[in-house]
C-alpha cells in the first residue's frame, strides 16, 4: 500500500501564570450594563452567582506584572519541545496565534513589533535562519487556524516540523467595568506538529473553516470603557455577546458536520467534543467554528474551537501522536458573554 504524508502531534505544553483571581475578587467592582448605565454594586453577589452558574468558572489566571504574552508563549513552547523530545534547531515553522501582542503592565498599549513569534524564537535560542517565525491574529480560533496552516506546510513537503503557539493576556485589554471581563484570562499553550509517512491516514484528517464578515465583522470591537469617568482613553475588548452566541448556535453545527464529512466520519464516531466556550450549556449544542477529530486507541475526539467567526478540523491519533489533557488554549475558558 502506498505511503501518504500526514501531520501528527508529537508534544504539547501549557503555561498558566501564577496569579489567581477568584470570582469573589470582583465583588467590589463597579459594573456597567452598557455605556453610562451603571449597575447597583449591591447586586454584585447576585451577578457573581449567576456568572458561576452559567459558566462554572470559579477562578482565572492573570499574568504577573513582569510577564507579557510572549513570555507565556515561550514557556509553553519550551515545554512542548521538551515533551516531543525535539531539537529546537530542527523546527521549520513557528506560528504564534494571538490578537493583542505584548501588553506590558506598566504601559497598557498593544505591541506587535517585533512579532511574538520572533520574540519566542529568540527566547528559545534558535539560530536556524530557515526556521520561519510569524504571527497569526485570527480571534479565538487563531491557534487552530495556525494548526491548519502548519498541516498544509507539512503535507506539501515544504516542512517537516512546526511549533504552534497560542498566547494571550486578555486581562490587560478587558474593561474592569464590563461584566464580560470576568470571562477573560491569561495563558499559553503550544504543540509540536510533525510530518510522518503512513499507510493509513493518521493525524489531521480534514478541516472546515468559515468566516462571516458582512453582518458579523463588528460583533467584537475595541472601544472605550463603559465607565464615562475612566481615567484614560485607551480601548478595551468589547463584544455583542448575545449576537455572537446566536451566530455560533446557528452556524457551528454545519461547520462541524462539513469537517466530519470530509474526514469520512459522523458524529456517532466521535467519543468526545472539546469546546472552547464559557457557557456550560453549550457542551451539547456546539458554538463556534472548528473541529479536530483525533482517534487514539479507536476513540475519536473532536476539538472544537469557537467564538470569533472562524475555523474547524478533524484529526486521527497515531502512535507518535498522543492527545494530552493539557491541550493548549490562550486563556482559561474564554468565550461568550453571560446574559
Amino acid at each position: 500500500m502506498d505511503q501518504r504524508r500526514c501531520s501528527v502531534f508529537t508534544g504539547s505544553g501549557s503555561f498558566l501564570p501564577p496569579r489567581t483571581i477568584e470570582n469573589q475578587d470582583f465583588v467590589a467592582h463597579e459594573f456597567f450594563l452598557d455605556y453610562g448605565q451603571p449597575l447597583d454594586p449591591e447586586d454584585n453577589p447576585l451577578i457573581l452567582a449567576k456568572f458561576r452558574d452559567i459558566t462554572e468558572i470559579s477562578e482565572r489566571r492573570y499574568a504577573t506584572d513582569d510577564l507579557v504574552a510572549s513570555d507565556l508563549g515561550a514557556e509553553a513552547a519550551s515545554l512542548a519541545l521538551s515533551d516531543a523530545n525535539t531539537d529546537p534547531e530542527t523546527v521549520d515553522y513557528i506560528i504564534v496565534a494571538h490578537n493583542f501582542g505584548d501588553v506590558r503592565a506598566d504601559r497598557l498599549r498593544l505591541d506587535f513589533c517585533p512579532t511574538l513569534a520572533a520574540r519566542i524564537k529568540e527566547r528559545l535560542g534558535i539560530q536556524n535562519p530557515c526556521c520561519v517565525a510569524y504571527d497569526l491574529p485570527f480571534g479565538c480560533p487563531g491557534w487552530l487556524q495556525a494548526v491548519i496552516q502548519a498541516d498544509y506546510f507539512l503535507r506539501s513537503g515544504d516542512a517537516n516540523r512546526a511549533l504552534i503557539v497560542g498566547a494571550e493576556t486578555l486581562s490587560r485589554v478587558s474593561d474592569p467595568h464590563d461584566r464580560d471581563s470576568m470571562i477573560y484570562a491569561d495563558g499559553a499553550g503550544a504543540v509540536v506538529l510533525e510530518a510522518t509517512e503512513a499507510e493509513e491516514h493518521v493525524g489531521i484528517l480534514s478541516h472546515a473553516t468559515r468566516s462571516d464578515t458582512l453582518e458579523h465583522a463588528r460583533l467584537l470591537w475595541m472601544g472605550p470603557s463603559y465607565d464615562p469617568e475612566h481615567p484614560d482613553d485607551r480601548l478595551f475588548l468589547k463584544m455583542h455577546g448575545r449576537k455572537l452566541y446566536e451566530y455560533a448556535v446557528q452556524t457551528v453545527p454545519g461547520v462541524v458536520r462539513e469537517s466530519l464529512n470530509r474526514a469520512g466520519l459522523t458524529l456517532t464516531d466521535v467519543a468526545k467534543v472539546l469546546l472552547h466556550q464559557a457557557k456550560r450549556e453549550n457542551g451539547s449544542r456546539h458554538s463556534q467554528t472548528a473541529v479536530p477529530v483525533v482517534r487514539s486507541g479507536g476513540n475519536p475526539l473532536a476539538h472544537h474551537a469557537n467564538d470569533d467567526l472562524m475555523a474547524g478540523e478533524p484529526l486521527r491519533g497515531h502512535a507518535a501522536d498522543p492527545l494530552r489533557s493539557d491541550a493548549p488554549g490562550h486563556a482559561r475558558r474564554p468565550g461568550f458573554p453571560l446574559w
